[in-house]
């Protein structure tokens, strides 16, 4: 699935949620200048979902 990169990577209270690989190239993409990224869905899903478990995450 493509998100902005904004989503996750501007948002740090997320980042012990993210998974290393998924961290890696969202800063990548970041570096790169790139404004959206394809991960994943079950990847994004489970961090929204881990997120949301540890009220960090109202969406």
């Amino acid at each position: 699935m493509e998100i902005a990169i904004n989503t996750l990577y501007s948002n740090r209270e997320l980042y012990p949620f993210i998974p290393r690989h998924v961290f890696d190239a969202l800063e990548a993409a970041y570096l790169d200048g790139k404004d959206v990224i394809t991960i994943n869905e079950a990847d994004y899903f489970a961090i929204i979902s881990s997120a949301k478990a540890a009220g960090i995450c109202h969406a």
